[in-house]
């Protein structure tokens, strides 16, 4: 059977692009695991790595891959199709992120993941720092010599970051109070028909009701 020419309707790959109003961060890990990260505004990340682990690491390669964001953005296997089985879990790499020794929230590594981390109703440390900020992951590389200490073994971590404390500027028409709408003429108003069938089928039943009564 001809296979079907499908690379025609393929979308083709986008890269991963900040929003507005992102601040980019690009650091390179070479501090060993786990590793601050400067955002501003008093805010900062640090890079963990939770695994238990002690003996595997010391007997890895130090420039095995341990996690990177290629996984995120391979092609998938197709389903029916036998491939190669994976040998390991996804490694739990994520960024906790802080105010000070306060910890606003944990964030995953995932490619384009993008999550708020606030700290609730406290009030703002004496830094004058966000009480809320907001993440989102571009792309990282995490070898086995980083895991295990200090040293350049090509591993690094880029993310975006805003302050999400803050109200927006733009702002939409006040939704219309519902009796104003109700005195509108039928033409300006938008209503459901099966509403209004419901509505005097409502009012039929009542009345009905309000007969036998008597």
């Amino acid at each position: 059977m001809t296979p079907f020419p499908v690379d025609r309707y393929l979308v083709p790959e986008q890269p991963i692009a900040l929003p507005a109003g992102f601040a980019p961060v690009r650091q390179r890990l070479t501090a060993g695991l786990p590793q601050r990260i400067e955002l501003g505004a008093g805010v900062h990340a640090v890079l963990v790595l939770p695994t238990g682990l002690a003996q595997q690491w010391l007997d890895t390669e130090p420039l095995a891959v341990v996690s990177t964001s290629a996984d995120d953005l391979a092609a998938r296997p197709v389903p029916g199709v036998p491939s190669l089985p994976r040998l390991v879990a996804r490694t739990p790499l994520r960024l906790v992120v802080r105010r000070g020794t306060q910890i606003l929230g944990s964030v995953p590594l995932a490619v384009g993941l993008r999550r708020v981390c606030a700290a609730g109703a406290a009030p703002p440390g004496p830094s004058g720092g966000a009480a809320a900020v907001e993440l989102m992951i571009l792309d990282w590389h995490l070898a086995a010599g980083t895991v295990r200490g200090s040293g350049d073994y090509g591993s690094h971590v880029s993310l975006g970051w805003r302050r999400a404390d803050q109200a927006v500027d733009d702002f939409g028409p006040p939704p219309i109070n519902v009796f104003v709408s109700r005195r509108r003429p039928p033409a300006q108003r938008i209503e459901s028909e099966q509403g209004q069938a419901y509505l005097r089928y409502s009012y039929l039943l009542d009345k009905k009701l309000r007969r036998v009564i008597r």
